[in-house]
């Protein structure tokens, strides 16, 4: 497929001053893209118009409001995510921790939709955020499930066992300190994504550890019966 190297550059722009995490400004944006300064304020006055970059009153760069119009729509778009939404919310309030849908978009598994617990800790990752295939059991899920989704040849013993379970469980592979707990959507024979339940390591011992897995395996359930157009929820 033929590319565009004007989007190619106005992408490789929004993701530096995402991963940038505040604001640059023209000098230091074109010195970490390599691009020529009058090039990339073309570029970032075209963004500005749709509202996708914004300059803050000494003239630097951030990202726009703009973003989260296009992002909350492409969310409220994808079938798995609106009907997950109600379901993590549910999760969340009743248990108390973090709960994400995660899926496989355009080969990469990402964080499509979030609900925080109702204690002080906020769970990473954040929505949008690309969750690696190897070292989580999301990941794991699909590679048992549905591997040629992530570009996989093949499910790993590891994966086989978290097939055979029906969920899988990731302390600290990620991130540091947090288990996640991830259970299949599985619906009329295909994975739509994964429910997962992220919390700090030691609030997930013994009885919570158990209880955190009910939750996500009935949230994950429940989520499949509604693709399905089974109204038992």
């Amino acid at each position: 497929m033929e590319r565009s190297g004007t989007v190619d550059k106005a992408v490789r722009a929004l993701e530096a001053l995402r991963e940038g995490g505040g604001s640059a400004s023209l000098a230091e944006l074109a010195a970490r893209l390599r691009m020529p300064k009058a090039t990339l304020h073309r570029l970032l006055a075209s963004l500005a118009a749709h509202a996708l970059v914004e300059q803050d009153g000494e003239g630097r760069y951030r990202l726009g409001v703009g973003l989260i119009r296009l992002g909350l729509g492409a969310q409220g778009l994808d079938p798995v995510a609106r009907v997950a939404k109600p379901e993590l919310e549910r999760a969340a309030r009743a248990f108390g921790e973090t709960f994400f849908l995660v899926a496989a978009r355009a080969g990469r598994l990402v964080v499509l939709d979030k609900a925080e617990g109702t204690g002080l800790l906020r769970a990473a990752p954040t929505v949008g955020a690309e969750v690696p295939v190897d070292v989580t059991a999301s990941g794991r899920l699909y590679l048992a499930h549905a591997p040629e989704l992530v570009g996989a040849p093949c499910a790993s013993p590891a994966a086989q066992r978290a097939a055979r379970r029906g969920y899988d469980v990731n302390e600290g592979e990620w991130i540091d300190g947090l288990t996640v707990i991830a259970a299949p959507v599985l619906a009329r024979g295909s994975l739509h994504g994964c429910i997962a339940c992220a919390a700090a390591a030691q609030s997930l011992r013994g009885d919570r550890h158990d209880a955190a897995v009910r939750h996500t395996r009935d949230a994950a359930e429940r989520v499949a019966r509604a693709l399905q157009g089974d109204s038992r929820r």
